[in-house]
This record gives structure tokens, sequence and C-alpha cells, in this order.
């Protein structure tokens, strides 16, 4: 039992060292196997130099141009159904340009970006529930006041609810 284990023991470590040896006499051509080169050799086909530019793009000098005050989708003014007792008059003022986010008379929120303030829109609807308008600064350059006014008519005692905020603010009735 002894002479084949040992039999066995010494074909394991014979094919062992043939797959070691081959394996060096194979890739005997690289002296480090795990160091590559990057960017090929001026002999190789797909070499090329690497880049001295930098790895981070430049800002622009100039900002690009503000885009048009143009609503996500066109606002409902008037809901299609009911008779629409309740007006609604959303306002934003402060100098500058604003995005702006408010819900129309359907209850769909509508967003008007790069709005030069002051801004102001009119809508009639079904109730009061669904009534919001909030506004951020669109530049970051520095706090200073934004405000944002609703006025509810129509339903009852009439409603004005203002706020001023100085990187955004959020005005609903209350």
């Amino acid at each position: 039992m002894g002479i084949v284990i040992a039999v066995l023991v010494a074909l394991v470590l014979t094919v062992c060292g043939c797959l070691c040896v081959a394996g060096l006499v194979l890739d005997g051509n690289d002296p480090d196997p795990f160091a590559e080169q990057p960017f090929g050799t001026p002999d190789d086909d797909d070499w090329m130099e690497p880049s001295a530019g930098p790895l981070i793009p430049e800002r622009p000098t100039a900002p690009p141009p503000p885009a048009s005050p143009t609503p996500s989708k066109k606002p409902v003014t008037r809901p299609t159904s009911g008779p629409a007792p309740v007006t609604v008059v959303y306002e934003v003022t402060g100098s500058g340009t604003a995005d702006i986010a408010y819900y129309d008379a359907e209850s769909d929120l509508m967003h008007v970006d790069n709005a030069k303030l002051p801004w102001r829109t009119t809508i009639r609807t079904n109730g009061k529930s669904r009534v919001l308008v909030e506004a951020r600064w669109v530049d970051d350059e520095g706090q200073r006041p934004i405000d944002c006014t609703v006025t509810v008519t129509g339903a009852g005692k009439p409603v004005v609810n203002k706020t001023r905020g100085y990187w955004s603010t959020s005005c609903a009735p209350e």
C-alpha cells in the first residue's frame, strides 16, 4: 500500500512540475508577466503617445445663454370639468431669474425654468386643496430674498399667504 501512495505522489509531482516548467517556457519572453505597457510600444500597430492634456476639462468661461422661460407642458388655467369657483393668483418676486413650480387648474405640477422675475399667473380651479407655488434661484450668486404670494378668492373669505425665502421659497393657502 505504501508503494502505491509513493507512486501516486511521484506522478502528481511530475505532472505539476511539467505544467510549471511549461508555463515558464511559454511565458519566458516577458520578464514581468504582470506589467503591461498601457500605451504599447512604437513597434506595435496600436501604439499611441499618452495625452499630455488635463484629465478634467476646463470650465467654459462664458455661461450658456439662458433658455426662455417655458413651462414643462402647457398649463391648464381652467379645469375641464366643474364650475371652477376659485381664482388663484401665484406671484414670485425678486430680481433675476428663478425656477418655478406650481399646480395648475387640473392639479398637474407645472415647471417654469429661468422665469424672469417678477412672475405672475392666474388660474381658476374647483378648490384650494392643490394650490402651491415654489421658487428657487437659478444662479448661486449668494443669499438674497425671493418672495412668493398665493391669493385665493371665490371660496369664502379671501386667503393671501406671502412667504420670503433666501435660497428658495414656497407658498400655499393655510
